[in-house]
């Protein structure tokens, strides 16, 4: 009788670096100062220097197509134009970003920051076609800081309670409340400040009182709403995605173990059992009639036939799984440019379970 392979092809196990959603963001702390709008005559800008300075800014600036763009875009206010232009808002490369916005801090990305030293706004320069909107939120965030620096103290605690209790009102598994922990072991002086700015653009519905005061900065707040809500979309789609897929290889690997398992013993005790036979058919006697030869060696056939059907399925449901781990690597590949985009570090993941090794031969 002729040997046979037991052996099925092995499923590769490396299941590369899943990187999910970034971070959406990470941003510089804040200042206090004061707050203003317009001139009046020389006591009060003696009394109101920041104003005075916030004018003059603003009589000097020129923003360009790219920033007056954001700001109509994000549905800002005359006031919430005022407060972005006086800081001087200005959208760099990389290269040039960190120089202003530096932040160290594997998993995070940085988009923009408002240095609360000289009052300006920087914004990280996001090329990705998919992400376009995000440059919009995040300079409506960063103009939300600028108005914060702007406050009262009195103003800012009654802001406060205001913020608490929406936050609170999204409930403990609202993705924001990790972010706000986040940012609070960063930095725990920036959880009010950080709620202002993240309320402002990122939440639909707040409190009647939160909607008028936002309304000073913003004539829709609704279209820097929906952007964010779009850029969101981006990386919840993509992150179901890689967890489904996930969970599939997972649950797929699983079987596989198994059904190679059962195989392997299947395969093991039939190559004794061939051995046996052998060992018989050629021992003088050892068949004493031709049936009963014919008899056992057809019912090793009849298991080596069955067997080999066995090893084409293990087969194809490794090939499947590969496919899928190919498929996996590609959206790997997706987040990875993704995270790139928005300036984040991301670590990889290591593989949920198994390793390289736990298929191979």
């Amino acid at each position: 009788m002729s040997h046979f392979s037991t052996e099925p092809r092995h499923a590769r196990r490396d299941r590369g670096a899943r990187v999910g959603r970034g971070a959406l963001l990470a941003v510089a702390a804040i200042c206090i100062a004061a707050q203003g709008l317009v001139l009046a005559g020389a006591g009060w800008a003696v009394a109101n220097p920041r104003q005075v300075d916030d004018q003059l800014t603003v009589w000097s600036y020129e923003p360009d197509p790219t920033i007056v763009r954001y700001a109509d875009q994000a549905g800002l206010s005359e006031e919430g134009r005022f407060l972005f232009y006086a800081s001087v808002p200005e959208v760099l490369p990389p290269e040039r970003f960190d120089l202003f916005c530096s932040f160290e801090e594997t998993g995070l990305g940085v988009l923009g920051c408002y240095t609360p030293a000289d009052g300006r706004i920087f914004l990280y320069d996001v090329t990705n076609d998919d992400l376009d909107g995000y440059e919009v939120v995040v300079a409506a965030h960063e103009m939300l800081h600028a108005a914060w620096d702007r406050l009262s103290t009195e103003e800012r605690d009654a802001l406060a309670v205001l913020l608490e209790a929406d936050f609170a009102a999204l409930g403990p598994e609202h993705e924001l409340v990790e972010r706000i922990a986040e940012y609070e072991a960063l930095d725990p002086t920036s959880r009010i400040p950080e709620l202002y700015a993240i309320l402002g653009t990122e939440i639909p519905t707040l409190a009647p009182e939160l909607e008028q005061h936002y309304a000073r900065y913003f004539d829709d707040r609704s279209l820097t709403i929906d952007l964010y809500a779009q850029v969101a979309a981006v990386f919840d789609s993509l992150e179901e995605r890689l967890q489904q897929l996930s969970d599939e290889l997972d649950a797929r690997f699983a079987a596989l173990e198994a059904d190679q398992a059962e195989y392997a013993d299947a395969a093991a005790a039939l190559e004794d059992d061939i051995s046996a036979f052998n060992e018989r058919a050629s021992r003088p006697g050892g068949y004493t009639s031709q049936s009963a030869f014919e008899s056992d060696r057809q019912a090793l056939l009849d298991r080596q036939a069955a067997l080999e059907v066995e090893r084409e399925g293990l087969n194809a449901a490794v090939d499947e799984y590969n496919a899928l781990l190919e498929e996996l690597e590609e959206l790997n590949a997706e987040a990875a440019e993704l995270n790139r985009a928005i300036n984040v570090d991301a670590q990889p993941l290591p593989p949920s379970q198994g390793s390289d090794d736990d298929l191979a031969d």
